[in-house]
This record gives C-alpha cells, structure tokens and sequence, in this order.
C-alpha cells in the first residue's frame, strides 16, 4: 500500500486555500445578513410610521403603539424588539427615507451629463423601481406597499 499522506509544504498550501475560503464565505455571509436586517429595520421603521401616521403629518399615539409592538413582538419573537429599538428602528426610517437613500454617487450630480437609468427615473418619481419591488416582495411577502 502507498503513502497517501501529503508532504508538508502541498498540505501547508491546500490549508491555507481552504481557510482563506471559508473566511471569505464567512464575510460574505455576514454582509449579506447585515444587509437584509438593515432593510428589514429600515421597513419595520416605515411600517411604524405609516401606521402611526395614517396619512396625517404627524403621529397621535406613537409611544403607545411602541409599546404594545414591543411586548408583542418581544413575547413572539424574543429580544431585540424594546420600545427604544422599535424607536431607533422609527427613527432610521424618518432619517433615511427612500428619496435619499441613493446608490451611486453620479445619481447626486446636479446636471449630469448622461441619460438615467430607469432606476434613477423611478426613484426621482418617489416609487421603487419594479424589480426592486419584484426582490423586496421575495424578501418581505407581507410588507406595506403604500408611502406616507
């Protein structure tokens, strides 16, 4: 029967390979994760908000409705879900709504120089580009589609 075993250096370099991947797939996956829970409290926020609002300028009960969410959503879901996350999620929203929040930074240019895309089009209507609508609905099946 032969040795299998590698020789020191060949195995040193297929670690090294297997490590340096996992990292990165690691990284990846948190990025990824930070992301989606970035949208999803941006959305939670907005929620509160529409809600709170009903469409007038400004919220009647607001702190009552944080309230109650939060001892719901806490009983259903466990942590994370205070009446001061709720709030900083409610806040995150009102300081970051969708008109400002822009993926490049020729969209900021005053006079540009080329055509905008569709994208850019769409959020300067105040509305989400269809197949950011289509991938938000993949992601959120329940969530509101009105804006205040």
């Amino acid at each position: 029967m032969t040795d299998l075993a590698p020789n020191q250096a060949d195995y040193a370099a297929v670690h090294a390979d297997i490590v340096a991947l996992l990292e990165a797939a690691r990284r990846a996956a948190a990025r990824s994760v930070n992301a989606v829970m970035t949208t999803t409290y941006w959305s939670v926020g907005r929620r509160i908000v529409q809600f709170e609002q009903g469409g007038k300028e400004r919220a009647a009960n607001g702190q009552a409705l944080l309230k109650r969410l939060s001892g719901d959503l806490s009983a259903l879901l466990g942590r994370g879900f205070s009446e001061r996350n709720l709030e900083q999620m409610r806040l995150f929203y009102l300081s970051w709504p969708f008109e400002k929040i822009s993926q490049t930074v020729s969209a900021k240019l005053i006079a540009p120089r080329i055509s905008q895309t569709p994208s850019a089009e769409s959020a300067a209507a105040g509305k989400l580009p269809e197949r950011t609508e289509r991938i938000l609905d993949e992601i959120f099946p329940l969530r509101c589609t009105t804006r205040p």
